[in-house]
């Protein structure tokens, strides 16, 4: 089914950094560059990780190439923290993570 604007209260409202995204997309973790950079991330940690939390290594907008940040996740679906992302890394992300970003067109 297509989209269709007349369903959708929001179709004129301007995107922003604060505002709902217009899509969500899986990640798959890579140590380059996103196609796209997204505005907002969620991430699950399955329940049976081993030692009881997962680890997501995060590179935002404006970090250094080799400054990323270690996120500590706890099983379940939980948002990431608000940055803009340009990586998700898979070196030092746990297996099993998944990671959905959230953007505008």
């Amino acid at each position: 089914m297509p989209y269709e604007p007349g369903k959708d209260p929001y179709a004129n409202l301007g995107a922003s950094i604060t505002s709902p995204g217009r899509m969500i997309e899986k990640i798959t973790p890579a140590d380059t560059d996103l196609a796209v950079y997204y505005k907002a991330a969620w991430a699950f940690c399955p329940p049976d990780v081993a030692g009881g939390f997962g680890t997501v290594q995060l590179v935002g907008v404006d970090n250094a190439d080799a400054s990323p940040c270690a996120v500590k996740l706890l099983p379940g679906l939980q948002p990431l923290p608000p940055v803009q992302l340009r990586r998700v890394l898979s070196t030092g992300t746990t297996v099993g993570v998944e990671v959905y970003g959230i953007r505008d067109k």
